[in-house]
């Protein structure tokens, strides 16, 4: 799952009929390529508060509208993941070689879900179909999921 949700942003990156304009996750990856002062700083920014809401998700601390705490924990170890991730993609960084999943990984393994609810703990696999879900609504992504 982890290889297949990566080289579908190696797709994203890679992909010409994929357009900075029909993708910001392609704009995002083709500017931090070009190593563009401004997107690093935004995407270091990022990166840093979505690791913070994550914190706080792990302790009931962070709120969505409509969503359980679970869901909300998932959603943003999801994003997190996104902002590893599209950094790699952008420095062309092999599947193989990439961090993002051990960070995850490692985020999962310290979460005490009985903060949150009495329930099975979160589990990488579930993280990466709620990326994949998401993914699933582009339409440019249709026949790559």
């Amino acid at each position: 799952m982890e290889e297949k949700l990566y080289k579908i942003y190696e797709y994203i990156r890679d992909e010409n009929k994929i357009t900075p304009n029909l993708s910001n996750t392609k704009q995002l990856i083709l500017r931090l390529a070009e190593n563009d002062e401004e997107t690093i700083k935004y995407c270091i920014k990022k990166t840093k508060e979505e690791k913070q809401e994550v914190e706080d998700a792990k302790i009931g601390n962070h709120f969505h509208k409509a969503m359980t705490k679970r869901q909300i924990l998932v959603n943003e170890i999801s994003q997190y993941m996104y902002w590893l991730i599209i950094v790699d993609v952008s420095k062309k960084v092999k599947y193989q070689d990439t961090k993002a999943f051990e960070k995850i990984k490692q985020i999962i393994n310290s979460i005490d879900i009985s903060k949150i609810e009495k329930t099975r703990n979160v589990m990488l696999e579930e993280v990466i179909n709620h990326d994949i879900e998401n993914m699933n609504k582009k339409e440019y992504l249709k026949g790559v999921i």
